[in-house]
């Protein structure tokens, strides 16, 4: 049940062939991580990529799961890419060194 005070995470899937587009707008926090976990189908999936257009804000457990979306497209011979990355969101990825899977094109 989700309360409407705390922040949501909207995610809206696109799958072409083996490329799966997936656009998040919201919060990726502690509450709405392991909901992203869940709803991510990677079956045949070998390009996997994020649109964080409408990110507003990510936590340490955001970063977790993108951490672990990459870790199973590397070990599955897959690609990931997040795209359209928010400047202050862009800012967390690079002060944590995760900047490597941000694309400027895909």
């Amino acid at each position: 049940m989700n309360n409407p005070e705390l922040p949501q995470l909207k995610i809206e899937q696109q799958k072409d062939n083996d490329k799966l587009v997936c656009k998040l707008a919201g919060w990726l926090d502690p509450n709405t991580s392991p909901d992203l976990l869940c709803k991510i189908d990677l079956t045949r999936v070998q390009s996997l990529i994020f649109d964080m257009t409408n990110i507003e804000y990510i936590f340490s457990s955001g970063l977790r799961v993108m951490l672990i979306f990459q870790k199973m497209m590397s070990e599955n011979g897959g690609t990931m890419k997040l795209i359209n990355v928010p400047e202050q969101i862009r800012s967390i990825f690079e002060d944590t060194g995760l900047d490597k899977m941000l694309a400027t094109k895909v």
